[in-house]
């Protein structure tokens, strides 16, 4: 019997759900009688996976969410699988090679792939969001933050979406009325993204009854450096700043910079089916993309969790042989409408689901408690 390499690019959310998809439900069914045995084969940087929704309070407040709870080995729940059936690479992935389907890696290791995942997601200016600069450098940033914080006078975030309101949130209740806060928007409101503009009405509310300066003159920083121990900002106005800490949350990258140019569209995330969730290249067969590197997505977990049964169809019809062509069971249909629970502390936030606004409790009860901190180990094991 051949074996067929499925190879899966990255492995957070995305890379990890449908890792365990494929190894618990469609695998196992197409290999009863079947001609070909399957392996799946992980490639990323990190070996650990860091459960990037409860930053805010990882970042903030330790004692609350501490890292060991955020950031979790990702080999014991994997366990259960022979070296046959999967494989995890740590390394780098430096390009990909479509004629003779081979990923390169930091390492040695070239791969061959029968069928490739893209699930490498998004990089940020700044590690503390993130490991796809592997966990290391991660823990480096958090590490700098806690020892800074604790006697930094003056705090500024930079970004006005979720992460940045909920980082201002968790300051403002932790030092509202003791330290200088102030978080720049970039925009003319916080949460930009939603249609619903007063749910960042209501968020700034929130945040200055706490004691946090926002600032929606849609001023950016352009340029941050240190020097003696304090962060320098250079902003869009002209204007230097100095403060003694500062957090950046202006937002995301598509992790694509390995992938084929042609592969890509103008904003460099992979041109995605975004129905089927297969690349939508003509003439490429057997690639799929899942997750915010994709172009249908807009880089929240929920486009995760909701397309996760379509791409895990498009495998399996295609390992199946079945035609390629339109379906109507377990395709992605995207919710266009708001969806975003943003805690501003631990007591409560905004929140918006299907376009119907949310009372605070509901933030608490569904998120600003703990984050969610204890879906982390169930994402993985692919249970969540």
């Amino acid at each position: 019997m051949s074996t067929h390499q499925i190879v899966i690019i990255g492995a957070s959310f995305a890379g990890l759900g449908v890792a365990q998809g494929l190894l618990k439900n469609v695998l196992p069914q197409l290999s009863q009688g079947g001609k070909n045995k399957y392996k799946v084969i992980q490639i990323a940087p990190n070996d650990e996976f860091f459960w990037k929704i409860g930053a805010p309070r990882v970042i903030v407040n330790p004692s609350s969410l501490p890292l060991e709870k955020a950031l979790l080995p990702i080999a014991p729940h994997f366990k259960g699988y022979s070296p046959e059936q999967y494989e995890f690479i740590k390394a780098y992935v430096t390009s990909i090679d479509p004629s003779s389907k081979t990923v390169h890696t930091s390492t040695s290791a070239a791969v061959h792939y029968d069928s490739l995942v893209i699930a490498s997601g998004t990089t940020f200016s700044t590690p503390i969001w993130t490991v796809s600069e592997g966990t290391e450098a991660l823990k480096s940033a958090l590490s700098e933050i806690h020892q800074k914080l604790p006697n930094a006078q003056t705090i500024l975030v930079a970004g006005g979406g979720a992460a940045g309101v909920e980082t201002a949130g968790e300051l403002g209740e932790l030092y509202g009325k003791k330290k200088e806060i102030t978080i720049l928007s970039g925009s003319t409101s916080l949460l930009p993204r939603l249609n619903n503009k007063k749910m960042g009405a209501e968020a700034q509310q929130r945040l200055e009854r706490m004691g946090v300066k926002v600032i929606n003159d849609g001023v950016k920083v352009l340029e941050h450096t240190k020097e003696n121990g304090k962060d320098v900002l250079k902003l869009s106005t002209g204007e230097t700043k100095t403060v003694d800490l500062y957090i950046d949350a202006t937002g995301d990258k598509p992790n694509s910079k390995f992938i084929p140019q042609e592969w890509l569209d103008d904003h460099n995330r992979v041109k995605t089916d975004p129905q089927t969730l297969r690349l939508d290249v003509p003439g490429v067969t057997g690639v799929y993309c899942f997750g915010s590197v994709g172009s249908y997505s807009d880089g929240a977990v929920i486009d995760i969790k909701f397309a996760k049964s379509a791409v895990l169809e498009s495998i399996k019809l295609d390992l199946q042989g079945t035609a390629p062509g339109p379906r109507t069971k377990n395709i992605y249909k995207k919710i266009t409408s708001d969806m975003q629970f943003v805690p501003i502390g631990s007591q409560g936030g905004v929140g918006i689901a299907f376009g119907w606004k949310l009372p605070s409790f509901m933030v608490k009860m569904a998120k600003a408690k703990d984050f969610m901190i204890g879906q982390a180990p169930k994402t993985i094991e692919g249970t969540a």
